[in-house]
């Protein structure tokens, strides 16, 4: 593998995890700044490009390991942000969450995977595993 479209791909991996952290974390102060529905859109498309982003770089590089880090490392971020103080502290965490989490890292390597392959209906299952990601995205918050 071409050690640049590998280092490529974990940069743009570290941008969407700073961008989705960083759009939760300081969802208050900028709620007070530009107002709580345009902040609310900033934080949902910044949630929504943890599953875009792995189609994107697929259909734009056709890398598929790139494609796949691309789909896995930011949901991992995502994790790591939300429960890093729980595995510090060694606290439990339940299987709920990582089967949570772990389903939205397979759906999105998947989607890396298949919107990297050039045939059409790769890129429909890379947009129906896109799908997947969503609903089981917001169900994961309602319930």
């Amino acid at each position: 593998m071409n050690i640049k479209k590998l280092i490529l791909s974990i940069i743009i991996s570290s941008v969407i995890i700073v961008i989705t952290t960083g759009a939760i974390h300081f969802g208050h102060t900028l709620d007070t700044i530009i107002g709580g529905s345009l902040t609310f859109l900033i934080e949902v498309f910044s949630l929504f490009l943890l599953a875009l982003a792995p189609i994107m770089y697929g259909l734009i590089t056709r890398d598929k390991i790139g494609s796949v880090i691309v789909g896995v490392l930011p949901v991992v971020g995502l994790f790591l942000y939300f429960y890093s103080s729980s595995i510090i502290s060694r606290e439990f965490i339940s299987m709920e969450i990582l089967t949570y989490f772990g389903i939205l890292v397979i759906l999105g390597g998947l989607e890396g995977y298949f919107a990297s392959i050039k045939e059409i209906q790769y890129n429909i299952l890379a947009i129906c595993c896109f799908l997947f990601w969503v609903v089981f995205f917001i169900r994961g918050f309602v319930d």
